[in-house]
């Protein structure tokens, strides 16, 4: 293994970045839903049985190597390479402190506010920009957890990094960008990271060796397709980082039937990691809302501020209402892609899902949040859905503005 660096330098791109809202958008959630937004529980420890690298990464605790791939899966990042980043700034299991830099944590990330890693006093430092909360503590930059889930959001959205299964010239680009050279008279930086990372699986990121020896693909995440369930490395653009909004759409004209069809296409959707209510539909709260904020966003319906306005189970009750759309009451005959909410008033909501069929007084719902799972419930009678292993009563349908029944609805 190359040498470590023992000094960080300040990135010329982390002093032109500005404050966002992001930065403060895990407190907006628990204010708005009156809860943490955690993004690894117990503060990123593993199990006896929980991951753990073949080759050099064996290296890796267990319980740092299940940080950095929750990470990397959180962010769309190349774990290999997020851990290789690790490793360089505070060795494999280190727990840095505040460096007389001004950085500070396992990631070394700029902390202090007019020292030489964050020189202007008055713009926020790197940290206070994109800090994430991955165990619900709140965000503490000696937090391996929090310094980790962090420097990968800041990998992905201000360093170039690409997403997982990049290119290795652009990772190599990511590390110089990271330690704002890529090499010095104290580390070959970019070369060694680089070099590391291939020694710890880079390019072939699916590759793992659990605890009892076997292989397993790392990190994965789970589908469904034709009612079987197998297991695939991610690919492309995972969703927002913990705690962002969804982008609308850039298209409109939202209809019942793409609505229903994305919501199709989400089915088997789990949280990752498990238990985390962390999942790409918006920050990791409980997420059955936003995942039919979600859906409806992506189908044309114009909800403006991305999923998180959206958070409570309730909010369409109201919403739909307000831009055009219809409240129907539990014993009408609902339309696919209506959204069905579950409780016992618009102030007392347990869940809400989207409509997928309706025939002969029965329906199929498709829910997020259903079992950790996007799921199909039913057919049920609106009347029993409670037997169907729904939380509540079915309190409401919400029709959304602009559409109606289709060619596949049901007539009102």
């Amino acid at each position: 293994m190359r040498p470590v660096s023992s000094r960080r330098l300040l990135p010329p791109a982390l002093l032109a970045v500005p404050a966002t809202v992001a930065a403060v958008v895990v407190a907006a959630v628990a204010g708005l839903v009156g809860a943490t937004a955690p993004c690894l529980v117990g503060g990123g420890t593993a199990t006896a049985s929980g991951p753990r690298a073949s080759g050099a990464a064996k290296q890796i605790p267990p319980a740092r190597l299940h940080i950095f791939m929750g990470a990397a899966r959180r962010f769309d990042i190349s774990w290999p390479f997020l851990a290789s980043i690790g490793v360089q700034e505070c060795g494999y299991d280190g727990h840095c402190g505040l460096a007389r830099s001004g950085c500070a944590g396992v990631m070394e990330i700029a902390y202090v506010r007019g020292s030489e890693c964050s020189p202007d006093p008055s713009v926020p430092t790197i940290w206070e920009t994109y800090k994430v909360d991955a165990d619900g503590g709140g965000a503490r930059i000696l937090d391996p957890a929090d310094a980790i889930f962090t420097a990968a959001r800041i990998l992905r959205r201000t360093m170039g990094a690409p997403p997982a299964g990049g290119p290795y010239h652009a990772y190599h680009e990511a590390a110089c960008n990271y330690y704002g050279a890529c090499a010095d008279g104290v580390a070959d930086y970019a070369d060694e990271v680089m070099s590391r990372a291939v020694e710890f699986g880079f390019g072939h990121e699916g590759v793992a060796v659990a605890a009892g020896g076997t292989e397993a693909a790392v990190p994965v995440a789970l589908e469904v397709k034709g009612g079987r369930s197998h297991v695939s490395k991610a690919e492309g653009p995972q969703g927002p980082a913990c705690g962002e909004a969804v982008a609308p759409p850039t298209d409109s004209g939202a209809s019942g039937e793409a609505i229903v069809r994305i919501a199709r296409s989400q089915l088997g959707e789990a949280e990752f990691p498990p238990g985390t209510n962390c999942t790409k539909y918006g920050p990791c709260v409980e997420w059955c809302a936003l995942f039919v904020a979600w859906v409806w966003q992506h189908a044309g319906v114009e909800m403006a501020g991305g999923t998180i306005p959206y958070a409570y189970s309730g909010s369409f009750f109201g919403w739909v209402t307000e831009h055009g759309g219809r409240d129907l009451p539990p014993t009408a005959t609902p339309s696919p892609g209506d959204a069905v909410m579950f409780g016992y008033g618009v102030n007392d909501m347990d869940h809400v899902g989207i409509v997928e069929s309706v025939f002969g007084g029965r329906i199929v719902t498709i829910d997020g949040n259903f079992g950790d799972h996007v799921s199909r419930v039913g057919p049920f009678s609106p009347a029993s859905a409670e037997l169907e292993g729904e939380p509540a009563p079915i309190f409401a349908f919400a029709e959304p503005p602009g559409v109606g029944a289709g060619p596949t609805g049901a007539s009102r």
